[in-house]
Order: C-alpha cells, then sequence, then structure tokens
C-alpha cells in the first residue's frame, strides 16, 4: 500500500473513532460501520466503542456483535466477551442479564478452556433476588467448569460464592478443589 493511501486509511479510521464514540444518530453509525467493513478495518478495539455506545438498543447491540463476528471471525471469542459486559452492565434489566448470560455461554462454546467467561456469569448472579437464571449460571458453571485450563480460579470463585450463599460445606468442597487445582497448575509451569 502506498503512503497515501496509508495516511488515508488513517484518516478514516479516525473519523470512524470518533463517530462510533460521539454519534447519536442511529444511521450515521450503521454508516460508519458499512464504510469500515468496505475499507476492512479490523480493530476490534474500535469496535467495541461501538457495541458500547449508549445510543444502540439491545437489538442493534446484538445485530452489530454478529456483522463483527462475519466480518473478524478471529476475534469471535472476543467480541462476545465484550458483548456480554456490555449487557451486564445493565443488571437491572432481566432481559439484560439474560442476553449477558447468552454471550458469555457463546463464548463459553466458543473457548471452552477459558476461564474469564466463567468468572463473569458468576458475576450476573443476584444475591438478592432468586431469579430462575441464578440457577442456570451455577448449574453452567458447575457442569462445564471441568474444561477449563485454569480451573483454580473457578474453583476459587465458586467457594467464596458459596461463601455468600451461607452454604460452609460447598464453599469448603471448592476451596479444597481450588487449591488441589492451584497446586497441579503451578507444577506444570
Amino acid at each position: 500500500m502506498d503512503q497515501s493511501a496509508e495516511s488515508m486509511n488513517t484518516e478514516e479510521s479516525k473519523k470512524i473513532e470518533e463517530i462510533f464514540r460521539n454519534s447519536e444518530s442511529h444511521d450515521e453509525l450503521f454508516d460508519a460501520f458499512q464504510i469500515a467493513v468496505n475499507i476492512k478495518f479490523r480493530d476490534p478495539e474500535v469496535f467495541k466503542i461501538l457495541i458500547a455506545n449508549p445510543v444502540l438498543s439491545p437489538d442493534e447491540i446484538k445485530m452489530f456483535t454478529e456483522k463483527l463476528i462475519n466480518v473478524i471471525p478471529e476475534q469471535t471469542y472476543n467480541i462476545l466477551m465484550w458483548t456480554g459486559k456490555i449487557f451486564e452492565s445493565h443488571p437491572n434489566h432481566y432481559d439484560h442479564l439474560e442476553d449477558a448470560f447468552n454471550y458469555y455461554n457463546r463464548a463459553i462454546s466458543h473457548q471452552p478452556e477459558s476461564f474469564m467467561p466463567y468468572l463473569r456469569l458468576l458475576n450476573l448472579y443476584n444475591y438478592e433476588i432468586d431469579y430462575p437464571m441464578n440457577r442456570k449460571i451455577i448449574g453452567t458453571i458447575e457442569n462445564l467448569a471441568s474444561k477449563v485450563d485454569q480451573k483454580s480460579k473457578v474453583y476459587y470463585a465458586l467457594s467464596a460464592h458459596y461463601k455468600k450463599c451461607g452454604n460452609k460445606d460447598l464453599e469448603a468442597e471448592y476451596l479444597a478443589m481450588a487449591e488441589k487445582e492451584t497446586r497441579r497448575e503451578t507444577q506444570i509451569l
């Protein structure tokens, strides 16, 4: 690529980032997204700004997420995690809680060995209201935690969770599992 084309792409990229960051127009955001795709812009950090733009409705966030996964599939896990965090940041809306759960679950499906989506799922647990989602969260984590590379992190988090719930037996059980996994993980290093 010649220098003038490169500087044009840099200028265009900065303009796109500014629109993603500051625009309150749905049409302008969509147009900037289309331009970004057309010029083969692939910076996931700038696309995260778009997904986090507060003017977007939940459906628009989902739409852009799916389009991004198609445009930069090698960033699928990161995009799913970011979208989950966006929905997680609105814990007072049960629908957003479900959306966050679904995006973290998809991230687990994409990279089951990564501990982070399990920890993010546990952040969704509501200790004040007995949502049906709470059982789904714990069930998912307990059923899939064996696939995680760094199980100790998940087990420590589950131990802390059960401590908050007042379940001393499960707190102790997961603490013992976490300590055992920590010893195993440090031997591997």
